[in-house]
């Protein structure tokens, strides 16, 4: 025998108008019971990896994700599951509705649309339910013979894909050419006509600004601003005031900051940040000026600079062209060696040819390399090297 819930979350699963959800399912088993809550947890948590603990005395139970509890939810029967009588009707959900179908049929046959759904599963699954159910009652009703299961799955399936068609024609997707992103109407209208208009608090603040800040400045920082505005160009802001290039810069540069310093009154003024871009509008006003070439052709009708042989035997050639000629390499070693003798560097012990011969004649007589490094004062590993010949010992002293 089947029973009807009220499922109540805590916290609360609010609907679109922040009212809370009221959750109804049925269930005839314990495990139905559980996989129907699991059900709902999914829909209204929004997440699909979410497991379910239940207790069937009390009707309680918590909502895990991660093993970690994130709700709370009890289970509250309806009055026709405690034997008690709605309408003078018993167990109504098993009386036949309408051409034989029962509502648990409807039920169960919702519950099959909503589970076939593979792409369109990320809507509440609420929604989803109730879709399907107004479909399939809608068909129901207004079938003129009684209609299959199948009849009805597929009135479910329509009512479904109508649906999400409508939803997605309300966010603006393109089903005349899918694939191509928003309607063209859609972006307009969302763009222009119910775009977000910005605040004239900032047109309002700068203008109130100006006319309070600018009294305040100087009569020569006044000129120069009003040149610069209208020439538009350094160099003839400067010949219009009568003052060399360097003066006007000044002028500018201290109305600048006395400007921040007053916007900022009583705080920490900012630092100029930004680059005039008119700094690089100035007018060629001397003849060599004039017959300047541009940088690009300049560096496109440059030659390059010649080429010259490359001076063997010296450290720098070694350095700055990557030589590695044996006359290179003596003079970077020699260069190396000075540079660190003056440094009051020690310089570094290498065993010489003869005493290589001489290690190995004693490993030979048995002796092990490891005793001959300590008498030595050497490292094994360099002697085992030596020894490979993956190192090189120092030519004998001449």
């Amino acid at each position: 025998m089947t029973t009807s819930y009220t499922l109540a979350f805590d916290p609360p699963v609010l609907t679109a108008t922040g009212h809370p959800r009221t959750l109804t399912l049925t269930a005839g088993t314990p495990a139905d019971l559980a996989q129907e809550v699991h059900r709902h947890a999914r829909g209204a948590l929004g997440s699909r990896t979410v497991d379910v603990c239940l207790d069937t005395d009390l009707l309680t139970g918590t909502v895990l994700r991660a093993h970690a509890p994130v709700a709370a939810f009890t289970l509250t029967p309806h009055p026709a599951a405690r034997g008690e009588t709605i309408d003078g009707h018993r167990g109504r959900h098993s009386d036949p509705a309408l051409h034989g179908y029962t509502l648990d049929d409807l039920h169960h046959i919702s519950r099959h649309v909503v589970h076939s759904d593979r792409w369109h599963n990320a809507a509440d699954i609420e929604d989803r339910y109730d879709t399907a159910w107004h479909a399939i009652v809608e068909h129901l009703l207004t079938a003129s013979e009684p209609p299959t299961r199948h009849d009805l799955f597929q009135a479910g399936l329509r009512g479904r894909d109508q649906a999400v068609r409508q939803r997605l024609q309300a966010h603006g997707y393109n089903h005349h050419q899918p694939g191509t992103g928003t309607r063209p109407r859609f972006e307009g209208y969302w763009t222009t006509t119910a775009a977000h208009t910005p605040s004239p608090e900032d047109r309002i603040v700068d203008r109130h600004t100006l006319a309070q800040i600018w009294p305040r400045l100087t009569p020569r920082q006044q000129d120069a601003l009003n040149a610069l505005a209208a020439t538009g160009d350094y160099h003839r802001a400067a010949e219009l005031l009568g003052v060399t290039p360097g003066t006007f810069n000044v002028l500018v540069s201290k109305a600048r900051r006395r400007f921040l310093a007053l916007w900022h009154e009583g705080e920490q003024p900012s630092r100029i940040w930004g680059t005039d871009r008119r700094v690089g509008s100035r007018a060629a006003t001397t003849p060599a000026a004039a017959r300047r070439r541009p940088p690009t052709r300049a560096v496109a009708r440059r030659k390059g600079r010649p080429q010259h042989e490359l001076v063997h035997g010296k450290a720098s050639t070694y350095t700055n062209h990557a030589c590695r000629c044996t006359p290179c390499t003596t003079a970077a070693t020699d260069q190396t060696r000075e540079r660190n003798r003056a440094a009051g560097a020690v310089p570094r012990r290498r065993l010489t040819v003869s005493q290589l011969a001489d290690i190995r004649r004693r490993q030979t007589a048995g002796e092990t390399v490891t005793a001959i490094a300590a008498e030595l004062g050497f490292s094994d590993t360099y002697l085992y090297r030596l020894l490979a010949g993956t190192r090189q010992p120092a030519p004998d002293p001449s």
